[in-house]
């Protein structure tokens, strides 16, 4: 396996992801995390990260000199930087490549995106951009957030009872946690063998698969409907 790792941004993935590895390094199954921020991030974050053995690094993601300062020694660079910043992933690959980074796994993690279109799109079109930069490349999906897609954004939202769920409501759902998200990719990039784990193009991870039912019915219905898509906590599939 691998004991270097960088994460690129610290939202809501993010910051699961580096606290996981941060106990990973704890017991010592990895040597260094490293954590890449935006000069413009929370400095209190940033303080949080370094008290419990990170390396934490604010940078403009176009800057390659200090990308590939950076990225020096790394292993795995995982990439969770939001919509707005899915470009910046080809300035980080090439510098990493450059740098000798064995493996890249950029912001997927959710549904799978190959050959995607609409909001799919941003994402499916890197796909071959990757492929030819010639750095190993991992594409992670997992399905829906378990603990983060319950929210009024997505008209699923439990606590006002409103739910909603597209076509009749019987197709199949695949939901998986964060912390599953963050435990699952600790386990197999510092346990698998590195030739394993640089020839691993996809990787598809369930936590629960679920049907939504039709949720046009009482206010009460719904609640109860939204409650049994919940993920459970039930072995992760891959």
């Amino acid at each position: 396996g691998f004991k270097n790792f960088v994460v690129v941004g610290t939202g809501n993935l993010g910051a699961v992801l580096i606290d996981h590895f941060l106990d990973l390094k704890a017991n010592g199954s990895v040597d260094r995390v490293l954590v890449f921020t935006r000069p413009s991030s929370e400095p209190a974050t940033s303080r949080k990260y370094a008290a419990k053995g990170a390396e934490v690094v604010g940078l403009d993601y176009d800057d390659r000199a200090a990308l590939a300062k950076a990225l020096a020694g790394v292993d795995v660079v995982i990439s969770t930087v939001n919509t707005a910043a899915l470009a910046a992933q080809l300035t980080i690959a090439e510098v990493a490549k450059a740098a000798g980074v064995k493996l890249f796994l950029p912001s997927e993690f959710g549904n799978p995106t190959l050959g995607g279109q609409g909001f799919l799109a941003g994402k499916a079109n890197l796909h071959q951009k990757f492929k030819d930069i010639g750095l190993p490349t991992t594409l992670v999906f997992t399905g829906a957030f378990a603990d983060f897609i319950w929210v009024p954004f997505l008209e699923l939202d439990i606590k006002s009872g409103k739910v909603s769920v597209g076509g009749d409501g019987n197709a199949l759902n695949t939901f998986t946690s964060l912390p599953d998200i963050a435990r699952f990719l600790g386990y197999i990039l510092t346990s698998l063998p590195a030739e394993k784990l640089t020839n691993l193009p996809v990787l598809r991870l369930e936590g629960e698969r679920k049907v939504c039912p039709s949720t046009r019915s009482s206010r009460s219905t719904r609640r109860r409907q939204a409650r049994s898509c919940r993920s459970s906590t039930s072995p992760l599939r891959t």
